[in-house]
């Protein structure tokens, strides 16, 4: 009997104990990590640094919080990131099958938030395309210098010294100015003479096409492509003009399969363009769609005719071109021929 009872007393202050015991705590690991400690976003482009935090087995969630912002040249407090903005975020998936502009814009949404931040459970970084708008620093500035906290319940870590280097919007792409002067890149095929350099241009693809005085194939670099904005608006055209400078009409790509050469809408074709209602940023988000390139990141367009060569061969010639716009706005592509195609049966 005394056995007993002393077992219950046992069994009794056992769950009295487990009563007022703390919960377990959560792990915090002193390896996890940020895999990548330098950003140099462009500006005008929602860019998305993700799974770049190592935990190191930690217990997730874990909170996150941007610290001790900087500029890196002088070390002064800097309020830039804390800039608000409104962003436009996409609430349901975008697919390329979408039948109007309407449609694509329905799936998105405007919301308000830091032009750069952290998020706040995965530690993921984001610079909004909306940061265009501030007064961020690019490079050449040396940009900013900013720490990280990380927590849960069984501790904190801080990261020091993370950098954010933005570097100048460029509206579109392929982008023929450099990256940090905004001047026109150039060829200068003697180092020790700046004088003497050949601006380079954007080029498309030239398959099968001939040059109409001198029968000769035509080369990628006799075509140049020049991205002219002109609006504020939804727009994109297409021109191609001739050595003289004078319009091709478009009607000459007899190949080309207009109504679905891209995603866009509303198509109005002249004898000097072919116009689309479009959305923006082009294409509308990374994802591969009959509209775009093998990895979804560029769109792709595609110009072709057929004409009779020579021996009464059949000749297909193609135009074609990767190419992003970021910037909205009223848009062209113009193809400017340097050497004038030949569209005439021999």
């Amino acid at each position: 009997m005394r056995k007993s009872l002393l077992f219950l007393s046992l069994l009794l202050l056992l769950f009295a104990c487990r009563k007022w015991a703390a919960d377990d705590l959560d792990f915090l690991s002193q390896r996890a990590v940020y895999n990548q400690k330098v950003f140099a976003p462009i500006l005008g482009r929602t860019t998305l640094y993700s799974q770049i935090f190592n935990t190191d087995n930690s217990t997730t969630p874990i909170g996150f919080r941007i610290l001790n912002v900087r500029y890196k040249k002088d070390g002064k407090p800097a309020s830039d990131f804390e800039q608000q903005a409104d962003v436009l975020v996409w609430k349901s998936a975008y697919t390329g099958e979408e039948k109007s502009l309407a449609e694509i814009e329905n799936k998105r949404a405007v919301e308000r938030h830091p032009i750069f931040e952290i998020r706040p459970t995965s530690g993921d970084f984001v610079l909004w395309a909306e940061a265009i708008q501030s007064n961020m620093r690019h490079q050449p500035d040396s940009g900013y210098l900013f720490d990280v906290e990380a927590t849960n319940s069984g501790g904190t870590n801080t990261y020091k010294n993370l950098s954010l280097m933005p570097m100048r919007e460029q509206p579109y792409a392929p982008y023929e100015y450099d990256a940090v002067t905004g001047i026109h890149r150039a060829n200068y095929p003697n180092p020790n003479d700046s004088s003497q350099f050949e601006l380079i241009y954007n080029h498309p693809g030239v398959y099968s096409m001939v040059d109409d005085d001198t029968n000769l194939d035509l080369k990628g670099d006799s075509v140049r492509v020049f991205f002219h904005k002109k609006g504020t608006g939804n727009s994109l055209s297409f021109k191609f003009m001739d050595k003289d400078s004078l319009p091709i009409d478009p009607a000459k790509f007899n190949l080309t399969p207009w109504d679905s050469l891209m995603h866009g809408f509303d198509k109005k074709m002249t004898t000097t363009e072919v116009t689309y209602q479009v959305a923006y940023p082009i294409p509308a988000m990374r994802f591969r769609t009959r509209y775009t390139n093998g990895d979804g990141s560029q769109a792709y367009v595609k110009f072709s005719f057929t004409r009779v060569a020579f021996g009464n061969v059949r000749q297909t010639g193609v135009l074609d071109l990767n190419f992003n716009i970021y910037q909205k706005g009223d848009w062209e592509i113009i193809f400017y021929f340097r050497n004038n195609p030949r569209f005439r049966d021999e």
